[in-house]
């Protein structure tokens, strides 16, 4: 899978100085698609990661993603898993909380939809739920690219 994790960084690389966009990059039958809202180097602050697989069912077990996926901000926690359906919900374990607002990550995964990562805020006063982008560093990026990748082809 080194061949999308290195279109995507080069990608990333080429995107100018304090700018943001949206980044593809596909091998075999699987898509990756990564949203950022600011694409400095050596970070970035990351909307949304979504893999997907144009075979129809993304063959990708939560269990794995929660055991090799532990280098985030918090790291990941199945909280929801529905193996009939296809469908597990992972999220950062404890969460940050800071003035009344409680950040964590969020991945969703299905087997028919694929998988979506992104960093949500809830603001508990309001009552609100938002979106927020996520800091990560170059290496860490591509390490969860290529992490995700190579769990997702793993039959």
């Amino acid at each position: 899978m080194v061949a999308a994790v290195e279109k995507i960084m080069d990608q990333l690389g080429k995107c100018p100085a304090g700018q943001g966009g949206e980044f593809r990059a596909a091998e075999g039958d699987l898509q990756v698609r990564v949203k950022m809202s600011q694409a400095d180097c050596p970070a970035f602050r990351l909307v949304t990661l979504e893999l997907k697989s144009t075979s129809g069912l993304l063959s990708l077990d939560p269990i794995r993603v929660e055991k090799e996926v532990n280098y985030l901000a918090e790291p990941l926690k199945i909280v929801e898993l529905k193996k009939h359906q296809g469908r597990a919900i992972l999220r950062s374990f404890p969460p940050r909380t800071e003035n009344g607002t409680v950040s964590f990550f969020e991945m969703v995964i299905d087997r028919t939809d694929g998988l979506s990562l992104g960093r949500l805020a809830y603001n508990r006063n309001l009552r609100t739920r938002s979106q927020t982008p996520a800091l990560l560093t170059r290496d860490t990026l591509e390490r969860l690219l290529s992490d995700l990748l190579s769990l997702a082809s793993k039959k």
